[in-house]
């Protein structure tokens, strides 16, 4: 069974470029596991819910580690 989703296995990522408006682009600087280089161009509400998502991982792995 396949999947409709496009799968890179990132192994690295070097850069994070953001521009200096808020709200705006961001490009993520990636190595794959093959080796070859990789750049993710993130629009202004792409980077909104990654940094969302982040955030809540965050959180999360703070819960947990209040726990032990």
């Amino acid at each position: 069974m396949s999947s409709k989703f496009l799968k890179i296995e990132v192994v690295d990522i070097s850069r994070l470029e953001v521009t200096a408006e808020p709200g705006g682009p961001a490009r993520l600087t990636c190595r794959g596991i093959d080796g070859r280089p990789i750049e993710i161009h993130l629009a202004p509400e792409a980077m909104t819910k990654l940094e969302a998502f982040l955030a809540q991982a965050n959180l999360e792995q703070a819960k947990l580690h209040k726990m032990h």
